[in-house]
């Protein structure tokens, strides 16, 4: 689980600081707004992309990751199931923040975190469970 984890965290960090930076270009130099849509009006704290970058990647990776070391192609089942989720995670921006714009920039910064950590988390998990 070490050699899956170690790029799997390296990824995160990575995603995380682009998304950070992605949302800073967002706000200051295109004046984008990142407002919740759902209650009351309130604005995406300034930390959330590096945080979520991190939370998704880590918890979602580690489980998918030794769900997939369980199955008999580790590497596709974490290939499939990791782009199912990717796919997935398009719609939830554009009900949860106001503004098809901002919800483009969330789905921006979900593909920046797919394209990272998907295929390092996939080359390090074995091609067949009689490798380790």
């Amino acid at each position: 689980m070490k050699a899956i984890f170690r790029p799997l965290v390296i990824a995160s960090l990575i995603a995380a600081v682009i998304n950070q930076v992605l949302y800073f270009v967002a706000t200051e130099m295109f004046g984008q707004e990142f407002i919740l849509a759902q209650g009351e009006p309130m604005g995406i704290p300034v930390f959330a992309p590096a945080m979520f970058s991190i939370f998704q990647g880590v918890v979602g990776g580690v489980v998918v990751a030794w769900i997939a070391s369980r199955t008999r192609s580790p590497r596709n089942v974490w290939l499939s199931i990791s782009l199912i989720a990717l796919a997935l995670s398009f719609v939830l921006p554009f009900g949860g923040v106001q503004g098809f714009e901002a919800a483009v920039w969330l789905n921006v910064m979900h593909v920046v975190a797919g394209a990272l950590i998907i295929p390092l988390v996939r080359n390090a998990l074995p091609a067949n469970p009689l490798q380790s």
